[in-house]
């Protein structure tokens, strides 16, 4: 089936160049619009029904519905003053998208500035933490090595005294040794000091026994 405009007088049919055609709207309110404004007479749209692009302002339909083409308006019908109007509002909503656009670009940019100003202060915040960082780590490094010397230096003193006391002891056992010396625990000083049949050896009895 060869798609065609429905509009009155229009022969554009579907493979023309920089044509395009567009179904007629669904939706309630907006397909009376079409359908008033193509204004054919005793004519209901069916799901084939097509319009060009040629009847609206701009050459294509917009689903704005600020936009004088959201309802085609470029008929053969449509007198001069109809068209004037349409032009008229279509320099109205031209401009006031330009405007909105300017608005739109400039609070992008003033979003921008924003969002760069806010990374500028949290980097410096960061700066300052990684500052106050360092700085601690360096304080607590310094610390470290102080607690570290002053630990080698209680544990050297302490090997020094015990190194003093055991060459104190040392003296101490040897000059016991030189005075129990085995010349000391000779039988004729126990025999002296504690009697001649004290506690003597077995063989040494005997022997006083025969001379008896």
């Amino acid at each position: 089936m060869v798609i065609s405009c429905c509009a009155v007088g229009c022969a554009n049919r579907q493979g023309k160049a920089n044509i395009s055609f567009y179904r007629i709207p669904f939706d309630g309110e907006r397909r009376q619009r079409w359908v008033a404004a193509i204004s054919r007479k005793d004519w209901q749209p069916s799901k084939y029904s097509r319009i060009c692009s040629e009847h609206f302002l701009q050459g294509q339909k917009s689903d704005d519905p600020l936009s004088p083409d959201y309802v085609p308006s470029v008929f053969a019908h449509t007198k001069s003053p109809a068209k004037r109007r349409a032009l008229g509002s279509l320099g109205k909503y031209e401009v006031r998208e330009a405007m909105k656009k300017k608005k739109r670009q400039a609070s992008s940019k003033h979003e921008a500035a924003r969002a760069l100003l806010n990374l500028s202060a949290e980097i410096n915040v960061l700066r300052e933490v990684e500052e106050e960082i360092v700085e601690e780590a360096s304080i607590s490094e310094t610390s470290g090595k102080c607690d570290a010397m002053c630990q080698t230096n209680l544990t050297s003193d302490y090997i020094e005294s015990l190194e003093f006391e055991c060459q104190q002891l040392r003296g101490d056992t040897f000059a016991l040794k030189e005075k129990l010396k085995p010349s000391d625990l000779e039988q004729s000083t126990f025999e002296n000091r504690y009697g001649k049949h004290h506690h003597l050896p077995p063989a040494t009895i005997d022997i006083n026994e025969d001379q008896a």
